[in-house]
């Protein structure tokens, strides 16, 4: 036990250097540490959960990803127009978040928001990471839903739903209003509400975003997280809202349950595709 409250401890020292760097690089401008840091964070982020998968969707390149992809007949590569016009409205929404995190400064600085040292100890990180998932939840869940509203649904969300079967870049392809509440609202709710040091939103905003590209890639890839279930959700756009939870509540999720695609809604392990593991039925009968 004293070894982990050692490591514990050394992990907190780390942190607590790392972040002295930060400070001193913006010398100690609590605004630019914010507007521009949180900015670069987003931006870069957002980057490294596109890169690969952008150069895969536009150039079909290497072919063995083909096997991993979820719906095989669609986008494989993405035709030219299609694709630069999607990161166009893309660079406008990134553009449009960095405004808002300009904007959100003085309600975050309201709300507790601190970019001092120390950094907040991990398990005070932990539940705060935790309940920042549980926010963006619930906030995206409602958000999303209200934007499938009949009324709203063709004037905002339908932009987004042009792609039946995403690509990750494809995750902020949408119409600004819905861009600000499905996208980055429950990515900014949990630090608002809650308050938190600056170090923290930077690792959930980042992970939360790297993520969200990763359910819309359209590639279900050994050892990372299932997309299966918001790509249901492309296809099936009346089911799977939000999260599993909300969603089994709601039994907005009743059709994907009996679906081929709940089986392979897990991250495996090996390097045999998940719809080879659990094949359609039709391709099971015709193995027999």
């Amino acid at each position: 036990m004293e070894l982990l409250f050692n490591y514990i401890d050394g992990v907190d020292n780390f942190l607590n250097d790392q972040w002295l760097k930060v400070l001193l690089m913006f010398n100690y401008d609590d605004r630019l540490i914010f507007t521009f840091g949180t900015s670069l964070v987003h931006t870069i982020s957002f980057l490294i959960g596109n890169l690969f998968y952008m150069y895969v969707d536009y150039t079909g390149k290497p072919a063995w990803m083909l096997k991993y992809k979820i719906q095989k007949d669609k986008h494989f590569p993405v035709e030219p127009r299609r694709f630069f016009w999607c990161c166009a409205v893309v660079l406008f929404n990134e553009i449009l978040s960095c405004v808002l995190i300009y904007l959100s400064y003085p309600i975050m600085k309201y709300t507790g928001m601190s970019c001092d040292q120390p950094v907040p100890q991990l398990w005070k990180m932990y539940l705060l990471y935790m309940a920042f998932g549980y926010l963006n939840d619930a906030s995206f869940f409602f958000g999303h839903r209200l934007m499938h509203h009949p009324s709203i649904y063709k004037y905002c969300h339908k932009m987004h739903h042009e792609w039946i079967a995403p690509i990750s870049i494809a995750a902020v392809y949408s119409h600004p209003i819905d861009h600000i509440f499905s996208n980055f609202v429950p990515y900014f709710i949990g630090p608002i509400l809650l308050g938190s040091h600056l170090s923290l939103v930077w690792w959930w905003v980042a992970i939360a975003q790297i993520d969200t590209c990763g359910h819309h890639s359209n590639y279900h890839l050994p050892f990372l997280s299932s997309p299966q279930y918001h790509n249901y959700h492309h296809v099936k756009f009346r089911q799977n809202f939000g999260g599993i939870s909300w969603d089994c509540f709601y039994k907005t999720n009743l059709l994907f349950q009996k679906s081929i695609e709940a089986k392979r809604d897990k991250t495996f392990y090996c390097l045999t595709p998940i719809d080879v593991q659990y094949p359609d039925e039709t391709d099971k009968n015709k193995s027999e």
